[in-house]
């Protein structure tokens, strides 16, 4: 677990970071959003140069620049409507810098209808230095989606939605599975492990751990669509007003990319940022648990070890998540300072270094603070065991390298599942029995057969061990 915690701590940042983005899809007008944010995602996966350029707010500006056009992106309940979106008091609103009109973007089955529309316009002398209705085509876009297809996109738990969470999600799960990998391998190349062997460890932790901050992802964008984003607003607002505007914009340039925020906006989203980590954490602590709630239906753990498994699991998230971010932040403020190095770079580094360190000191308080309150139920197990093997290393007659064989085999197992299925059986030191003979009738058989001394040599050897003795 704590080797895993900067990648864990890597992907709940990054899915704050995402449902801070996006969790304005849930709002009344939402949809508007979602187009804008969904067709910038389809530019980007097939291959243009596309960024969302709207987040400066400017008056008639664009909402996104694809191949270096300016694009102002309408979604309404008709063709017409998204034509008369850009017009203001009869006169088209939206202009580029050259003078030349900006190119409209309207849901793809509306497409026709808003060409009429602005053709309509043209012809009313409403689009300035344009007289030629059939130059409406030019400008209008065809988006990629439909209008029914963006509203259930900015909707909970539609297929639509959750697609296109899915599909946002692998930015998240990529940054995790990288930082998971990397440690992977140093670790095992540090421990002695040939580069094969380090390699695929290495992977192996990346897509586990990129696939938990995949599901932690989707699942955590989806609940900023619910009623939780307005429930958890007044707590991180306040959380953010206690820290202050300073610390707010000092942790908002750190974890943001951009041009840096200050005031009302930093805070605005570092209470976003928060309620994103709160919603994250929550999701992938129980993401990493499930299988301890299965366990625990199925009877193989007590439920006092399951609530102490949550529990170090939740501090450890929480503290290595906490230490993601004030590490980043530290790291992006030193990094801007050194040229070499970089703010995106620094950032990483202290990530890294803040997760680690914070996951593994909040791990080691709570799990002493546990250990003292509840009994892990494998002790409990392996006590049977070491009972049981006990009187049976008496009743066949082990020697100490015999023992020791049979206890290095016992260990090999899987011995973690061993003791889970040995905790939930009817007959717990029968089930212990049934593990153990088997090992040690198998070391019997490799026992060197014994033949027994003739009867002649026998009385010899006792004849001469009695003349010895009365000789004494």
């Amino acid at each position: 677990m704590l080797k895993d915690i900067s990648g864990i701590s890597a992907g709940i940042v990054s899915s704050a970071e995402n449902y801070a983005d996006n969790v304005i899809l849930g709002a009344n007008r939402g949809h508007g959003f979602a187009a804008e944010k969904a067709n910038h995602l389809h530019d980007v996966l097939t291959g243009k140069n596309a960024t969302v350029v709207g987040g400066n707010n400017a008056k008639n500006g664009a909402d996104r620049l694809v191949n270096g056009v300016h694009i102002q992106t309408k979604y309404c309940s008709s063709g017409s409507k998204c034509i008369a979106e850009t017009f203001e008091n009869g006169r088209f609103r939206y202009w580029n810098a050259d003078g030349s009109p900006m190119l409209i973007e309207v849901p793809s089955d509306m497409y026709d209808s808003a060409v009429q529309a602005m053709q309509e316009r043209i012809k009313k002398g409403q689009v300035a230095g344009i007289s030629d209705p059939n130059q409406a085509k030019q400008l209008v876009r065809k988006g990629h989606y439909s209008y029914a297809q963006v509203k259930n996109i900015a909707r909970f738990g539609t297929i639509e939605s959750i697609t296109y969470d899915a599909v946002n999600g692998i930015k998240v799960a990529g940054t995790a599975m990288g930082i998971s990998s990397a440690i992977s391998f140093a670790v095992a190349i540090w421990n002695g492990e040939d580069w094969e062997i380090a390699l695929e460890k290495a992977c192996y932790d990346g897509l586990k751990i990129g696939g938990i901050a995949w599901v932690s992802s989707l699942l955590t964008a989806q609940l900023g669509r619910t009623g939780i984003e307005q429930s958890l607003r007044g707590s991180t607002d306040w959380v953010v007003k206690q820290m202050g505007a300073k610390t707010a914009a000092w942790l908002a340039n750190g974890l943001r990319s951009g041009n840096n925020i200050y005031g009302a906006a930093a805070m605005n989203h570092v209470s976003k940022l928060l309620r994103g980590n709160i919603v994250t954490g929550v999701v992938t602590t129980f993401v990493l648990s499930s299988v301890d709630f299965v366990r625990m239906f199925n009877g193989k753990i007590s439920k006092a070890q399951l609530f102490k498994n949550v529990t170090t699991t939740a501090v450890s998230v929480a503290g290595g998540t906490g230490g993601w971010m004030g590490g980043a932040a530290a790291g992006a403020a030193i990094g801007s300072a050194i040229p070499v190095l970089g703010t995106a770079a620094g950032g990483i580094i202290g990530g890294l270094l803040g997760s680690l360190a914070a996951g593994t000191a909040a791990s080691a308080v709570v799990s002493t603070v546990l250990d003292q309150l509840i009994a892990d139920d494998a002790k409990e197990m392996l006590k049977i065991v070491e009972q049981l093997f006990g009187q049976l290393a008496e009743d066949y007659l082990l020697s100490e390298i015999e023992a020791k064989s049979v206890i290095d085999e016992f260990q090999q197992r899987d011995l973690a599942g061993t003791l889970r299925d040995m905790f939930a059986s009817s007959d717990r030191l029968e089930f212990a029995r049934a593990v153990l003979e088997p090992l040690i009738e198998k070391r019997m058989r490799q026992r060197q057969q014994i033949q027994l001394p003739f009867n002649q040599a026998v009385i010899k050897t006792t004849g001469t061990i009695i003349e010895r003795l009365a000789v004494i």
